[in-house]
């Protein structure tokens, strides 16, 4: 992956992120579109239909927290998410967190990260969180995080904190990412 900036104006920057997908033929504008998903389906697309668009944006997000209950089906299956789900000439993000959803603060622990799905809380260890990623296979993937720092008034110790523990859980996720037979994705910290 590589990024090619064009510009940069007050602090935001544009430009193309290139080297994308397995043979790296993909690309995405920066700031950019990515094709929401729930459980690796577009919401109020049949597949049909969804093959009929044009001009759809080249990455398709999915969440860890809509897949997580189902992981086992996915490891069971060995060929990843993108051909389970059919999401054939795409790029696979996935994200710790369903963009379009609130997240309960005050559930992240220096060992674990929680994440909601249908059934209710699940804590994810690296380990965990790794063995899901392994079974999704995404070209590439945000890294755990503390992410509950959005909260107004939030104080420099919590921030501190929350940095503090994010770094602890990518230190992790990168030895594991490292010992994982699944060598494809590429890992890329968001947050």
């Amino acid at each position: 992956m590589r990024l090619e900036l064009s510009r940069a104006v007050q602090g935001c920057r544009l430009g193309l992120l290139t080297g994308l997908g397995n043979t790296g033929q993909h690309s995405l504008e920066v700031p950019g579109c990515l094709l929401y998903t729930r459980c690796a389906t577009v919401p109020h697309l049949t597949q049909d239909t969804l093959h009929t668009l044009r001009d759809l944006p080249s990455v398709t997000q999915v969440s860890v927290d809509s897949l997580a209950e189902h992981h086992e089906v996915l490891e069971e299956f060995k060929e990843g998410l993108r051909k389970f789900a059919g999401l054939h000439d795409t790029v696979l993000f996935c994200s710790l967190h369903d963009s379009a959803n609130s997240i309960p603060a005050g559930h992240v622990t220096n060992k674990t990260v929680s994440v909601w799905g249908s059934g209710g809380r699940i804590e994810l260890t690296a380990a965990r969180f790794m063995a899901i990623q392994a079974a999704i296979q995404p070209d590439f993937y945000q890294s755990m995080a503390d992410g509950e720092t959005w909260q107004a008034g939030t104080s420099r110790k919590r921030v501190r904190k929350a940095v503090d523990r994010t770094l602890a859980h990518l230190d992790e996720c990168l030895v594991l990412h490292q010992k994982t037979q699944y060598k494809c994705c590429r890992q890329v910290t968001v947050s």
